[in-house]
């Protein structure tokens, strides 16, 4: 019988960074592929997201990162801040939640993300966003069973090549 693994939910420190980075690089390879073209995903590197995570804590002080640690190993990651569109002035966001595959449907990611809900209601939040790819159905999927819906507002990313967002949110 295999032991069950101890997970850790909590802030992360700089510390961390690396291995954020890291956990966010591999969920790209393997999520997007077919969705972003590979020359893209083939030349991500550690090093330039792991300057554009320090980046963005500088530019936005309110925002965390979060670590979800499988017996003491990050295979998770999250972020949470203010939501960046003004039609949501009483939502949290999230603009990035990863995981390692190998740490794909073991409900870490409902862990993490009623952790993210806990987090911003305890703030004052009333409600929960993120943006994601369309065509990312396993995470469309996985945040509508999350209550985390579909609000109809689109945007688009440019990653090489034009593609579309959907926003979904919920109520904490």
């Amino acid at each position: 019988m295999q032991e069950k693994a101890m997970i850790e939910i909590r802030q992360a420190a700089d510390a961390d960074i690396p291995a954020i980075a890291h956990i966010i690089n591999e969920a790209w390879k393997t999520a997007y592929a077919g969705i972003v073209p590979e020359r893209y995903l083939s030349q991500i590197r550690e090093e330039d997201k792991i300057k554009r995570l320090r980046e963005g804590l500088e530019r936005v002080p309110h925002m965390r990162y979060f670590v979800l640690c499988e017996d003491g190993v990050p295979v998770g990651a999250a972020s949470l801040h203010r939501a960046r569109n003004d039609d949501l002035p009483d939502a949290a966001e999230f603009s990035f939640f990863y995981f390692l595959p190998c740490a794909w449907r073991k409900g870490y990611g409902t862990q993490l993300l009623n952790r993210l809900k806990q987090e911003s209601a305890n703030a004052g939040f009333l409600r929960i966003c993120c943006w994601v790819l369309e065509e990312n159905h396993r995470a469309v999927s996985f945040y509508e069973s999350q209550g985390l819906l579909r609000d109809g507002k689109r945007q688009t990313e440019t990653i090489v090549i034009p593609l579309q967002e959907i926003r979904c949110v919920g109520k904490l």
